[in-house]
């Protein structure tokens, strides 16, 4: 087997690993220091204690090893605001098929990310680590910013982090990845525990998910079908300029869902990043109607969904469902001028953070169970092991969601916590299901919400309710204190190269 390893010029390895069981690592003196390392990681941890309130009742619950262990279909669609989904109350045929595996599926209707842009979300997504833990905050602290264009550097995930794809793989899965985004590269540490990471750049006209699945069904054909297998896919075909084809726009354009026309001010369309108005209709007339960026947006979803069709039904009609977890999430939301902005990653409102999460059990079991409680994407790496019979490698800072997809009531506190904003390191917020604050520490100012009267968080009861004031912050004061007495991984960064950099640039990735 050939492993990944950081600085490896390749995206992609294909040698599969047989059914054997994994070399030692001890045999490899870096993975020797790494495991060390983690040793030292995991006793600081334990020393330090719990993170982020974990209920006694949530660790004391156990799901029965199954049988046969569960192979693990994950689904990332990048940009995929919630509410963009039928299943989540768009009114439009925007998602059929992913409404029939909602069906199916767990959904939780309150599902955030820890930030709201790809790289530090998915590193939490897959260490279960928060952002000031795994420290994949920015470039250089200045998120792409111009001037540093020559020998630009970023933050890239640790070596010693402990990814689920790692885990899995320890566990005897074989684990494969084939990604659309370009921060997700072997260099950038997103390869680990991977057999297979394909990261190559995606060519041609959108629909681009097709290529992505047919690279996902060559791999499937050729594994060894006795051995569980982890496969994480990661769409972008949603994410802007909005080019989806015409023919999904013409299925979308009229859905009662979308916003009333009206034309863009001046100011809102000068706010326009640069690589959306490089979109190939945004010279068309009508481009100027806030109605019609909605309909841009939701026809690549009915792209993505249009896709993701025949890929599960060929699944369910090779059996493989009959023993998988399918989930489907995104790594964060996408602003359409909710308040006053576009794109993603530079605020911490709810429709940047708050993302679908459909977890399918085997056979579907529990399918249309809806869950209210507040939950994260750190929580997903101990849910998948607790239900994969694997251990989660401490120190992870999420909890495992076992007792919902069993319909327990409340696994958990409840509350959520976001940060890593673009260009503002010090912008934080922590959530509940009831009331959220959005704490600027650069600004030195604090907004607050009563999401039971405002749920679209339009206006801010900072100065009205500070009682609520006072609760939050106390809790968001609270979880700081818990993640600095955690060790974090030290930062580690690499210089971006100009392939690289074009197509971040591509994808509005500079400022």
């Amino acid at each position: 087997m050939v492993e990944l390893r950081r600085g490896d010029p390749r995206s992609v390895v294909a040698a599969l690993p047989g059914p054997a069981a994994m070399p030692p690592r001890s045999n490899d003196p870096t993975q020797s220091a790494r495991t060390s390392r983690r040793r030292r990681l995991v006793l600081a941890g334990l020393a330090a204690g719990v993170i982020v309130l974990a209920l006694v009742a949530a660790r004391a619950w156990r799901p029965a090893e199954p049988a046969r262990r569960p192979s693990i279909v994950f689904l990332l669609v990048d940009t995929l605001r919630a509410d963009a989904l039928g299943a989540y109350g768009f009114q439009g045929p925007v998602s059929p098929r992913l409404d029939a595996l909602a069906e199916e599926s767990v959904l939780f209707e309150r599902a955030f990310s820890q930030a709201p842009w790809t790289k530090p979300s998915i590193a939490s997504l897959l260490t279960s680590l928060q952002p000031d833990t795994h420290r994949v905050l920015s470039h250089r602290g200045q998120y792409g910013d111009r001037e540093q264009a020559a020998g630009e550097t970023t933050e890239v995930l640790p070596a010693d982090a402990v990814t689920l794809a790692e885990a899995l793989r320890d566990a005897g899965y074989a684990t494969a990845a084939f990604v659309a985004n370009p921060w997700l590269l072997v260099e950038h540490g997103f390869g680990q525990g991977f057999d297979v990471f394909d990261a190559r750049p995606l060519l041609g006209k959108p629909p681009v998910a097709t290529v992505l699945l047919r690279r996902a069904r060559r791999w499937l054909a050729r594994r060894d079908p006795e051995r569980p297998f982890f496969l994480y896919l990661h769409f972008m075909d949603v994410h802007g300029p909005y080019d989806a084809p015409d023919a999904d726009y013409e299925a979308v354009r009229a859905s009662p869902g979308l916003p009333a026309s009206r034309t863009l001010t001046a100011a809102e369309t000068a706010g326009l990043p640069p690589y959306l108005l490089r979109a190939r209709w945004a010279a068309d007339p009508g481009a100027d109607d806030l109605r019609t960026w909605h309909a841009r947006y939701a026809a690549g979803v009915h792209a993505l969904d249009r896709q993701l069709g025949p890929f599960l039904d060929r699944l369910e009609a090779s059996g493989v469902l009959d023993d998988a977890i399918v989930v489907l999430t995104s790594d964060h939301g996408e602003e359409l001028l909710e308040h006053g902005g576009w794109d993603h990653g530079h605020r911490l409102y709810d429709e940047q953070i708050r993302v679908p999460l459909l977890i399918r059990l085997p056979r579907g079991a529990s399918g249309g169970r809806r869950v209210d409680e507040v939950v994260s994407l750190v929580d997903l790496m101990p849910t998948l092991l607790a239900r994969a019979g694997a251990p989660a490698p401490p120190p992870t800072q999420g909890r495992d969601l076992s007792p919902l997809l069993e319909g327990a009531d409340s696994a958990g506190p409840g509350t959520t916590f976001a940060g890593a904003v673009k260009w503002n390191p010090e912008m934080r917020s922590v959530r509940t299901a009831a009331a959220k604050l959005i704490r600027d520490g650069r600004a030195g100012a604090a907004q607050a919400f009563d999401l039971t009267r405002d749920p679209g968080e339009q206006h801010d009861v900072a100065r009205e309710e500070p009682q609520l004031v006072a609760e939050l912050e106390a809790s968001l004061a609270e979880h700081r204190r818990a993640l600095a007495a955690q060790p974090a991984l030290a930062p580690e960064q690499v210089e971006i190269s100009g392939e690289t950099r074009e197509r971040l640039e591509a994808l509005g990735y500079t400022r």
